[in-house]
């Protein structure tokens, strides 16, 4: 009879802790089922303001020697992307466990972005990092906090006898470009940023940007009066199509302007002419095929920065569909730039970002459902209209001093790298203007 009670008060003991269990278990179900869901605006989000103190001096990072110097560097720079856009391209394209170009690549860190006066860099700023290694205040292009002019890449390249050249998807006298081969005090000050364009030693500039070289009696964008264009054609060869591209022969050694768009490329005010507008892929295999020519006529090798601008702009409008189709592009000319490498050993392939636009998220489509496999990609910087973020961003590494571009870098740090990895023999410059 004992033993009957006891039996008894387990099983009851055990019914009620497992009803218990169970009440528990679809109690938290129903609330994180039907939840309330909050809606408002980025002014109603959960925010934290406080001043931060640049402060000291930036930790310069240990670089290893490299003994076999890259004798080709491609730089890639993703204006305005992070490791959200990347990831959102990988989605779209296969699903989590497809892979884009960046995957391939055997070394990688992250590198910080802010400027010397801001936490928050603008293209001018974080591209003078890369060009010339130092911090400078935003909108400032290739001089320093006070104003003085500080050497870039492309010209310290060139006194070891590299031919360089210079893309971008947007007007080539925007920053990122401008960064890696003018000096003025701010970004904007483009009347002088494309004289000092014409004026360097930079043998392929490609891109949009044709208004920024003619007068505004003419139809362009310059107050100074000059008509530059007329220089262009007189001194350089012009060229406005991309089928242009094809027939590198016929340029010779001299300066090549591809300026394919009044404005920027693929602009949606003027459809008619992206007929004729490149990728960034076909402006770097004609940069590279010309610079081979180049090299066998006595230089030691290449420099090639290609942007892809418009990934920025499209975080600045809140537009996925617009940011899939310029990673997109980016990502053929990242692919061809790889199998460029894989033939050539001397050739080092960086990709990286100068700053993160938008603040984009990955999210699940209902927050009370993970496994919903409805995703939500949202832009978190403002209502229509986004801005930058202080967010690091990646960098990814092939080839010769690859070694240097992992851990934690500034953005001043990868300019140091990429000397590093450079062949320098200051044998003097391969090239004239």
């Amino acid at each position: 009879m004992r033993t009957r009670i006891i039996i008894g008060i387990i099983s009851l003991a055990i019914g009620l802790f497992a009803g218990a269990k169970l009440m528990e278990l679809l109690g938290r179900e129903y609330i994180v089922n039907n939840f309330p869901i909050p809606s408002g605006t980025l002014d109603d989000k959960d925010v934290y303001i406080k001043k931060i103190d640049i402060g000291l001096e930036v930790p310069e990072k240990k670089l290893k020697k490299v003994k076999e110097k890259a004798k080709n560097i491609i730089l890639f720079i993703g204006d305005g992307m992070s490791m959200s856009q990347i990831t959102a391209l990988r989605l779209s394209q296969g699903g989590p466990n497809s892979r884009v170009a960046v995957d391939e690549f055997p070394y990688s860190g992250k590198v910080l972005t802010h400027s010397a006066n801001a936490i928050v860099t603008d293209s001018a700023s974080s591209g003078t990092a890369f060009s010339s290694g130092i911090k400078t205040n935003n909108r400032a292009l290739g001089v320093d906090v006070n104003g003085n002019p500080v050497e870039n890449i492309t010209e310290i390249l060139d006194r070891s006898g590299f031919v360089s050249s210079v893309i971008s998807t947007s007007e080539i006298t925007h920053a990122t470009p401008a960064a890696f081969v003018a000096h003025v005090s701010s970004r904007y000050l483009s009347d002088e940023i494309s004289v000092q364009m014409s004026n360097s030693n930079i043998k392929n500039i490609l891109g949009g940007g044709r208004k920024f070289f003619m007068t505004e009696e003419d139809g362009g964008n310059r107050e100074d009066g000059i008509n530059l264009i007329e220089k262009v054609k007189a001194n350089s060869k012009l060229i406005t199509h991309k089928d242009e591209l094809e027939d590198i022969a016929r340029y010779g050694s001299e300066q090549v302007f591809g300026l394919f768009a009044d404005e920027h490329l693929r602009d949606t005010n003027t459809p008619e002419n992206h007929i004729t507008e490149p990728s960034i892929k076909e402006m770097l295999e004609f940069s590279v095929n010309r610079s081979k020519n180049f090299i066998m006529n006595g230089c030691n090798g290449f420099f090639v920065m290609a942007e892809a601008s418009q990934i920025d702009w499209a975080g600045h409008g809140n537009d996925y569909e617009y940011l899939m189709r310029e990673m997109l592009d980016l990502e053929e000319g990242i692919k061809w730039a790889l199998e460029f490498a894989k033939k050539n050993d001397d050739t080092l392939v960086i990709v990286t970002a100068d700053h993160e636009t938008g603040g984009l998220l990955i999210e699940p489509n209902d927050p009370r459902k993970y496994e919903n496999l409805d995703v939500k990609f949202s832009f978190n910087t403002g209502i229509g209209r986004g801005s930058h973020t202080g967010v690091p961003v990646p960098i990814f590494a092939m080839g010769p001093g690859s070694e240097n571009f992992t851990g934690t870098l500034d953005n001043t740090d990868v300019h140091k790298a990429l000397l590093e990895a450079a062949y320098q023999d200051n044998s003097g410059s391969c090239v004239s203007n």
